[in-house]
């Protein structure tokens, strides 16, 4: 998930048994799981920092904010431009595959192929090449030291943009994309790094993979998966280790391993183990970070009506 980027952000009722771990949240002690649900598909359910990400739709807002800000930059310059718009998928889709294939309905029809994958966006105008000066517009110069960058809006402006100029005007350091971007994400120099929820998500999936619940299961549903005929260790790298990529995605052996995998993840309730673990270890970081999670969510409240006036 570069900063700077268009596509940045433009940048899961409990039942069955019950799983503990050694109690406490202190240090590297795993967080107690009081229950586990049982459970196989995981489209549309959350977590605890989910509370502080913008939503997909409101993610998709924001991406067109920000496309709208890059056109207004290069209007400035006297360029006429135009963003792709790129997508995320809805919330009623979000999730889906966050612990790997878990549809027995998706695995006997389209075996470990995403349904609706589809190509990157291509360019609005294809047929226009971009000038020297609009890429210069657009990115800035090339080779700028990230360090030497304005961190913020209120930053970019004091500094009056880079020593390049265009039709009399100064380009910004890094161009209209990273203009907007500080317009949108970085305003003022307190606002909270956009990828920090982002990544205590990854540091909590990170330790979810080490935990030894999830690592038992693990061991189960690879147990389960060789009876069925396949040596397979991990559920989250499935594909790779049976060699399926590409087109074979969803060839007729990739369908009849995912309907074993996903019949493997239901015997073991691997998803409802990984769901309460994730869970337990995301909550963790909210308890710790709850002062900056709470500054996050205003800033991000915030960023949202900015970018319902651009896109209204």
């Amino acid at each position: 998930m570069a900063t700077a980027g268009v596509a940045l952000p433009l940048v899961l009722a409990l039942a069955g048994c019950s799983v503990t771990g050694g109690g406490g949240s202190a240090g590297n002690a795993e967080p107690r799981v009081t229950a586990t649900p049982a459970m196989l598909k995981t489209v549309g359910v959350t977590f605890p920092l989910d509370a502080y990400e913008a939503t997909p739709e409101q993610t998709n807002t924001l991406n067109r904010a920000q496309g709208i800000l890059i056109t207004q930059c290069m209007q400035r310059f006297g360029f006429a431009h135009q963003a792709v718009e790129q997508q995320v998928p809805s919330a009623s889709k979000s999730n889906a595959r966050v612990f790997g294939l878990s549809d027995p309905d998706t695995a006997a029809q389209f075996g470990y192929r995403t349904p609706g994958m589809t190509d990157a966006p291509v360019r609005t105008n294809p047929q226009h090449e971009p000038t020297a000066a609009e890429n210069l517009a657009l990115s800035g110069e090339n080779e700028i030291k990230p360090g030497t960058m304005p961190q913020n809006q209120d930053e970019a402006e004091k500094s009056g943009g880079s020593s390049v100029k265009l039709n009399g005007k100064a380009v910004p350091v890094g161009g209209c994309v990273r203009e907007s971007f500080l317009k949108l994400y970085a305003r003022k120099a307190n606002e909270v790094d956009i990828l920090f929820v982002f990544n205590l998500k990854g540091e909590a999936e990170s330790k979810t993979r080490e935990d030894s619940r999830v690592r038992a299961v693990n061991e189960r549903w690879s147990q389960c998966m060789a009876k069925a005929g396949y040596k397979v260790t991990s559920p989250l790298q499935a594909t790779k280790e049976l060699g399926f990529s590409g087109d074979a995605l969803s060839s007729p052996a990739a369908v009849t391993a995912a309907r074993a995998d996903v019949r493997c993840k239901q015997e073991v309730n691997l998803i409802g183990v990984y769901y309460a673990v994730t869970t337990a270890y995301q909550r963790q970081q909210t308890e710790k970070h709850g002062e900056t999670l709470a500054l996050a969510k205003e800033q991000l409240e915030s960023r949202l009506q900015l970018a319902a006036s651009l896109t209204r």
